[in-house]
């Protein structure tokens, strides 16, 4: 990013609005401006922003894209390390803050789920020009230029996966230069950070520059459970690093070779219980009891990255990418959020996945004329085994519920309250619950009669269960091999895991093609047009097989997936997309612009699904039409505005679902029609040369139609006609005073970040969460930070708090055992923190 000092006068903020009405007003009142500042040449500036989003560097606001730029110093005055910590500044974009590995971005409304290897994201990330699969997305800012975020479908120039918008994150490349720094990062709930970068020119031809960052932190939640052995939950421990090497061999070509590492072991973000057999109903107390087995998030990634520039003349240059990523990821997370063992559900998440990623680029640029094309070709190999972990105490809580079902429907239809006989039973390996059950099966099977007689107890008859103590499994072993219910065993296999497996392998090829043409007509209007040719090839298989507990007990082979051998699939996807954009500059210092642009992200195949082999899920196809005005007025105030409507075709969302068969609901994908409607709005206005006021704001209208699906209660959703809404924005003050102590510059920095909560217009409300007040609160942090830099700008110390007010908002209210063992789970944001910075420059 480039500084480029202009002067501008002080002028109220209302008056601004007023004139963005008009851009006629503007342009009369220029003039006069103009004759004013010539008197006022003392004033700061607004910094010129530079950006690479349509793979050609341009002046932020020349770029007919709604589009933000984060940079290096946001980062650092914010706080921000991963992705997720920079939703908050940019309107329309989000990303998740709980989890890493298995984190979702979220673009205008839209996103995916990314548990499925089999599918894509809908907002694609690029890290250094390369394009970064699902897991491998969220990684740590470690000297980091800036982050560009693209709103609305890049199918042109990104391809695939770029259906809601993409994020490019750009670190710094080496330099012909000296430099390097260490940062320290202290704070409360055992914040350790540590950041060091050195850059160095070896040679007139030859730079190097590594660096490296290490992000510890305790956990925002207290696990009491006393048996816990596995990673503090919620706790973080990430590492990156990265050495770059530069060689120019002429000045027409640069050579870059980039080696990545990323390293993260801490605990899965915690399963936060909501039911009466959670540790508390209230999550603000911010304790749970969580009993899951070694829980924990893992990943270990890699990468190589080899650049070349090249500049074959004054007008036409060229540039090739050619990179490999290879990753392992292991998560386990508790999904019910109890220390119950009759409740007891975990999931494994382990991949072992890698892509190899090219890109040729060609670029011309003369004149009014600017183009830029090439082709694109990445293969990657994935393999993911799923795992779901329940007890056996579980299976016999779940059989429970089954039998009262059974048993109540067939004492109703004889004219027998079940509430007379004992029904509903709690868990069939307690005795006097069980005695009800074999009591009622009595009254309808001779051969249940017999077996009481053989044991010598009447039905309903307190010797009955004593005499179902006394005999262990055996009349659980009867009972189910006579009923052929081979769900019904004994107690002897209490604490006993049922584990099964999902495994798939997949191969997927993608290739694509585009041309971007830019031309300027005159000094007023210009044009840009391009189109993309993507085509997407995936081979993908399941396989299911039986478990180490249906070897004790045979009869029993699957209980939460239905078998499946190598089941293979294969299918192939293409789409056609593109953009056009007219853009109007009635003078130097605004643009109109009016773009029509598409999306496409491919169709796929759902990791937990088999049924997907023949029934693959639809890509997701998004046409886009946008009105927006970019302008810098009177020199102090840079504003970004823009309107836009989203048709979305076939969108790809994750759902719990339990169908008719299924012992648990588990995520799958459906798809659905959505219209998406919407403004965003960012202005920086540089009040005085010491102060600088900000606002960041979107309001969003989404209209949905999905396909019918199970809930997670087993029951059939027809009415699939959803309407939502979205208000959200962020202040943000910086300040730098004219402080005489210290001996050094002075900074203040202060940001409320304010998300409006329309959970209460939700139509598919759980009960549980009308108990809950934060789940319906506002989101609402105030985030503060005071910094010096040394007049020699060696030195450069800060303390920062975020969340000063200490608001508390949850997640959403679900997971796969919300419905089956009545056990919802959410998650907390971080409380009120506050650190310390300590920062030399070399």
């Amino acid at each position: 990013m480039t500084g480029v000092n202009k002067q501008y006068r002080n002028t109220p903020l209302a008056l601004y609005i007023g004139l963005l009405c008009s851009s006629a007003l503007y342009s009369q009142a220029s003039s006069a401006q103009e004759q004013q500042n010539t008197d006022k040449n003392a004033e700061a500036a607004i910094e010129v922003m530079t950006v690479t989003a349509q793979k050609r560097v341009q002046n932020l606001m020349e770029v007919p894209v709604a589009i933000d730029s984060i940079s290096a110093k946001d980062l650092e005055e914010t706080n921000s390390v991963l992705l997720g910590d920079i939703a908050d500044y940019t309107p329309g974009f989000k990303f998740s803050k709980d989890a890493v590995a298995q984190a979702t971005a979220t673009m205008r409304g839209v996103s995916s789920s990314n548990i499925s290897t089999g599918g894509d994201p809908s907002v694609a990330i690029f890290y250094d020009d390369v394009y970064l699969p699902r897991a491998a997305q969220s990684v740590l800012f470690a000297d980091m230029q800036r982050i560009e975020i693209l709103k609305g479908p890049q199918g042109t120039l990104f391809g695939k996966n770029a259906a809601a918008g993409v994020v490019s994150m750009v670190p710094n490349a080496p330099e012909q230069s000296e430099e390097a720094f260490l940062k320290a990062t202290l704070g409360d709930y055992g914040l350790k950070r540590f950041e060091g970068m050195a850059n160095t020119s070896l040679s007139d031809q030859f730079a190097v520059r590594i660096n490296a960052l290490s992000n510890q932190r305790d956990s925002y939640i207290d696990n009491v459970y006393k048996s816990y052995q596995g990673e503090v939950l919620g706790n973080a421990n990430h590492q990156a690093a990265r050495i770059a090497t530069l060689w120019t061999p002429s000045q027409s070509t640069k050579i870059q070779f980039s080696y990545d590492y990323d390293d993260m072991d801490q605990g899965y973000s915690p399963a936060i219980g909501l039911s009466p057999y959670a540790y508390s109903m209230n999550p603000l107390d911010r304790t749970i009891e969580n009993d899951v087995i070694d829980g924990h998030e893992r990943r270990d990634m890699d990468a190589w990255t080899l650049k070349i520039n090249h500049e074959f003349n004054s007008d036409w240059s060229g540039k090739l990418i050619s990179s490999k990523r290879q990753w392992q990821v292991s998560g386990r997370d508790d999904a019910d959020g109890t220390a119950d063992k009759t409740r007891y559900l975990d999931t494994i998440n382990f991949e072992d996945s890698d892509i190899f990623y090219n890109e040729l680029q060609l670029n011309y640029s003369h004149d009014k004329l600017n183009y830029v094309g090439g082709i694109t070709y990445s293969k990657e190999n994935v393999h993911q085994t799923t795992t779901l972990d329940i007890t056996a105490d579980t299976i016999a809580r779940l059989t429970s519920d089954n039998l009262n079902q059974m048993l109540g429907g067939a004492l109703q239809q004889a004219g027998i309250p079940p509430q007379a006989v004992g029904l509903p039973i709690d868990h069939i390996w307690k005795p006097a619950d069980w005695a009800n059950v074999l009591s009622i099966l009595a009254m309808m099977d001779p051969s249940v009669a017999g077996l009481l007689q053989q044991l010598g107890a009447a039905p309903f008859s307190p010797e009955l269960a004593a005499a179902i103590s006394a005999t262990g499994d055996l009349t659980y072993q009867l009972v189910g091999g006579g009923l052929g219910i081979a769900e019904i065993f004994g107690p002897s296999n209490a604490g006993k895991l049922w584990s099964e497996d999902i495994s798939n392998n997949g191969v997927f090829n993608s290739y694509g093609i585009y041309s971007d043409v830019d031309y300027q007509y005159n000094d007023q209007w210009g044009f840009t047009g391009g189109l993309r040719y993507s085509r997407d090839e995936k081979d993908f298989s399941w396989d299911i097989r039986e478990r180490s507990f249906g070897a004790s007990l045979p009869s029993l082979t699957e209980f939460l997936f239905p078998l499946v051998t190598n089941l293979k699939a294969s299918k192939d996807w293409s789409k056609l997309t593109g953009r056009g954009v007219v853009r109007f500059q009635p003078d130097a210092d605004q643009l109109w612009f009016l773009s029509f642009s598409t999306g496409y992200k491919s169709g796929g195949y759902d990791s937990l699904d088999p049924a997907s082999a023949a029934n693959p899920y639809a890509p997701e196809a998004v046409k886009n039409i946008e009105l927006g005005y970019k302008a810098e007025l009177w020199q102090s105030v840079r504003l970004q505005t823009s309107i836009y409507n989203m048709d979305l075709t076939d969108r790809q969302r994750s759902v719990s679902s339990k169908r008719p068969g299924d012992g648990v609901a588990v995520p799958i994908i459906i798809n659905g029609d959505q219209d998406i409607r919407g403004m965003e709005l960012i202005i920086d206005w540089q009040a005085t040369s010491a102060l600088k006021l900000g606002l960041v704001t979107e309001y969003r209208k989404t209209e949905s139609n999905w396909q019918q699906f199970y809930n997670g209660d087993g029951d059939l959703v027809t009415d699939t006609e959803k309407d939502s809404s979205a208000d959200a924005y962020t202040l943000t003050a910086d300040w730098t005073p004219d402080w005489a102590f210290g001996d050094g510059q002075w900074k203040v920095h202060v940001d409320y970040v304010y998300e409006e909560n329309t959970r209460a217009d939700d139509p598919d409300l759980l009960a549980i969460a009308r108990q809950i007040p934060a789940y319906f609160a506002d989101s609402k942090n105030l985030n503060a930070r005071i910094s010096w830099q040394s007049n020699s700008d060696h030195w450069e110390v800060a303390v920062y708090g975020k969340n000063l007010t200490d608001n508390a908002t949850t997640g959403g209210i679900g997971g796969f055992a919300a419905a089956v063992l009545g056990t919802p789970i959410t998650s907390l944001n971080p409380p009120r923190t506050a650190g310390v910075e300590v920062k030399y420059q070399f």
